[in-house]
């Protein structure tokens, strides 16, 4: 097809589709001589059907938590995260989680290692994240979701760049951003590459006009030198078309389109194309006749590479929604997933981290007593590519039900699956008909102060085909145990003082002991004469006990629950039937002080007692007065050493500010083989003078390694009415330390009666 040929057709696609869609979117503890709110009573905003799934999945009714490990989905209206192990608070909908995670939302993408998020009002923190809202990308060390519109960004960046390793992006210690407004970046830097080209102490970026036109130039290694172009075209309240018309040195022309589209009736959806008519040149340059070798460049090699993905969810009904995913690639490097690859690599990290990359049908129904899902996986349309496909898998999963007035509760999960699984080149193919039932009996009571929860069960697994094909229609049956022992001991105190600012209105203890006990036998059927489709086929034996102690120390302020302290150790003791050592693991404990808003402090460790050293050991606090702000925080691992920060910050007056911050490395951190960790790594200062129309930034910076650095800018100020934020009294600023949990968040969230062995 040639290229004037191809150009037409997509052209003509986009508007059809566009046509087509438009046409469719016609439109408890008591109380003690202290007034306090009870703790299980605190109001929380609803939201819809939180679906989880993953390989293993257990429920704690002692905290209504319940907790998941491999290839975890969880679904609500309209948010999907995908993770390796996850805790979700069935109460609050809230879930930590770790892993490999991926959050898809209506508002942004975000790929991290780890986050809390609340699917109620969209808030949480995310670490070592990745955040996309187009046009937009943001990359950092924490992003705080405080609210649906704001969030905080530390050690970051942000641009308009869809690369891994953006051509340009400005870059900030702290960057406040009001979500399709501005961002507010402090000690800004914009960097070329990786040449950093201008520093300003703070900078305004706009982010309510996206541009109509977009254009990336740059270059890399397997591309030579390009430019991208991005048309964005809003074309009614309900559909958004982005057209994408890019030249790349090596390989030439490609074009595409993106439709977003939104129906009145029939839920919202995504069409996304993409074409590359490659046209390879074995040369530096189009322009070159020679290669890098000096020999004459050979013949131009020509591949056809396209990309069509539809994507739709429908809301049916409050209880019932459908997704349908159709992804189709057409690539002759298809078996190095070379196309993703080198073109969209945001979209090739998703896939290989659980963001489903086959086609597939998903059909969710909740009932009054369980959850109905059909789901249908197909990975043929994309050969040689084959996955582990489910023609269908139907699973029906059971809430604990109490039977009837017996105090005796039943939760049960039964899955019927027909799965084939294909290797690449085609040598054998694997396939069975599965159907798994794994029920639990429970029975909830109290011994004196003592909630106790035992819990026993059996997990039952039919398999029509074995990876040993003289074991056919066999059963494999495993037999399960345990209980969860948990009570709460308290006292309050009828004190009130508002010194320094501290704003106590009572006081309660709380003391939270935990115990989970969990003992799984060994399966009547080998694990290893089974192929591993997914979670149910690895069940393996475990038997440990889960220890934990939490200390909360509570104020009533402003109508809520706050904690003034908590504190938490937790560790999981090995029985002797567990697979690998035995005995005590590591000991965790972390300690979090709130005691007013000019004050915090936080440190955890991690201890190896086999080894008899810390493993981790972080601190890091803040006391902010008046004009003033001091922060010190502290960061040690075994092996690596530990790193001291210090800050502190005074406003002068209206007119003049000063900083000093250093970094200093304080000693090995032991080993086999300890690195070599002292001395003063960073050190800077600098003096702010607001000349009115004008500010004078001055700064000294040393950095070991590196050298120092002087600056001297004036900059015009564009918003007069904005005032200065180079030295908010914040930690946020801080380079290196611990880092952790908001303090103004977490001190204001209402407790949930969290036990210090389910964190």
């Amino acid at each position: 097809m040639r290229k004037g040929s191809l150009t037409f057709f997509w052209i003509a696609a986009g508007l059809l589709a566009s046509v087509f869609f438009l046409f469719l979117t016609n439109e408890s503890t008591a109380k003690m001589g202290l007034q306090m709110p009870n703790l299980k009573k605190q109001d929380f905003k609803s939201t819809s059907q939180v679906q989880l799934q993953a390989d293993q999945v257990s429920f704690s009714s002692a905290d209504n938590k319940a907790h998941a490990q491999g290839n975890v989905v969880v679904t609500t209206k309209d948010q999907q995260l995908y993770c390796d192990q996850l805790q979700l608070d069935r109460v609050v909908k809230e879930v930590v989680a770790e892993g490999d995670v991926y959050l898809d939302t209506p508002q942004e993408n975000i790929i991290a290692q780890g986050l809390t998020y609340n699917f109620n009002d969209g808030t949480g923190q995310f670490r070592d994240a990745r955040m996309y809202i187009d046009p937009y990308q943001m990359k950092g060390k924490t992003i705080d979701k405080i609210s649906e519109n704001y969030m905080v960004m530390k050690k970051g960046y942000i641009t308009t760049c869809d690369l891994d390793e953006p051509h340009f992006r400005v870059a900030a210690r702290r960057m406040d951003i009001y979500q399709h407004d501005r961002a507010i970046a402090h000690s800004m830097k914009i960097y070329l590459g990786k040449v950093p080209v201008m520093y300003l102490p703070y900078y305004v970026q706009d982010l309510k006009n996206k541009p109509i036109f977009t254009f990336i130039p740059g270059h890399s290694k397997n591309f030579g030198y390009f430019l991208l172009t991005t048309t964005s075209l809003k074309l009614s309240p309900h559909a958004h078309l982005n057209v994408y018309e890019d030249i790349r040195d090596r390989t030439g022309f490609s074009e595409g389109f993106d439709l977003k589209y939104k129906t009145s009736n029939f839920g919202s959806g995504l069409l996304r194309t993409y074409y590359a008519a490659e046209a390879k040149v074995y040369a530096k340059h189009i322009w070159k006749k020679y290669n890098k070798f000096g020999n004459k460049r050979g013949p131009t090699t020509h591949h056809e590479r396209y990309r069509i993905i539809w994507r739709h969810k429908w809301q049916i009904d409050p209880n019932t929604s459908a997704i349908w995913q159709i992804y189709k690639i057409h690539d002759w490097d298809i078996i190095n997933n070379g196309f993703l690859k080198q073109y969209f690599p945001r979209e090739f990290r998703q896939g290989t981290q659980g963001a489903a990359t086959d086609s597939y049908f998903l059909f969710t129904h909740n009932m009054p007593h369980g959850t109905l899902t059909f789901h249908i996986e197909d990975t043929r349309i994309n050969r040689p590519l084959r996955g582990v496909e489910y023609y269908p898998q139907i699973q029906y999963v059971v809430n604990s039900q109490q039977i009837g007035k017996t105090g005796f509760y039943v939760k049960s999960t039964n899955e019927f699956s027909n799965i084939t699984h294909q290797d690449y080149p085609k040598t054998h193919t694997d396939k069975t008909m599965r159907f798994d039932t794994y029920n639990d009996i429970s029975h909830p009571f109290k011994i004196a102060f003592i909630q106790i929860n035992p819990h026993v069960g059996e997990e039952e697994t039919y398999y029509t085909r074995t990876a040993d094909l003289s074991e056919n229609n066999i059963f494999r049956g495993q037999f399960h145990t345990g209980a969860d022992l948990t009570t709460s001991f308290y006292k309050t105190w009828s004190f009130q003082t508002n010194f320094a600012g501290l704003n106590i209105n009572g006081l309660r203890h709380i003391i939270t002991p935990t115990a989970f006990y969990v003992y799984q036998h060994v399966p009547t059927f080998p694990t290893a004469n089974l192929n591993q489709f997914d979670g149910i086929d690895s069940r393996d034996q475990a038997h440990y006990i889960t220890l934990g102690l939490e200390n909360k120390l509570q104020t009533h302020r402003n109508g809520r629950i706050v904690d003034l302290i908590r504190a938490l150790v937790s560790s999981t003791f090995a029985l002797k039937e567990n697979p690998g050592r035995g005995g005590f693991g590591p000991v965790d404990a972390t300690i979090d002080m709130y005691p007013t808003n000019w004050l915090r402090l936080h440190a955890d460790s991690e201890y190896d007692h086999y080894a008899r050293h810390y493993n981790t050991a972080d601190f890091d606090g803040t006391i902010n007065y008046k004009n003033w702000s001091v922060s010190l925080g502290d960061r040690w691992s075994y092996g690596s050493g530990a790193e001291l920060t210090t800050q502190i910050q005074h406003r002068i007056n209206s007119k003049w500010s000063v900083s000093a911050y250093e970094r200093i490395g304080v000693g090995a951190g032991g080993g086999a083989t300890p690195v070599k960790n002292s001395g003063n790594k960073e050190e800077e200062f600098v003096v702010t003078r607001d000349l009115h129309e004008w500010e004078m930034n001055f700064s000294y910076r040393t950095q070991r390694g590196v050298g120092s650095e002087f600056f001297l800018i004036f900059r015009l100020k564009a918003m007069p009415n904005m005032k200065l934020d180079l030295f908010n009294t914040s930690f946020h600023q801080r380079r290196a330390g611990s880092q952790s949990t908001d303090p103004q968040n977490a001190a204001n969230t209402p407790s949930t009666g969290t036990t210090g062995a389910t964190q």
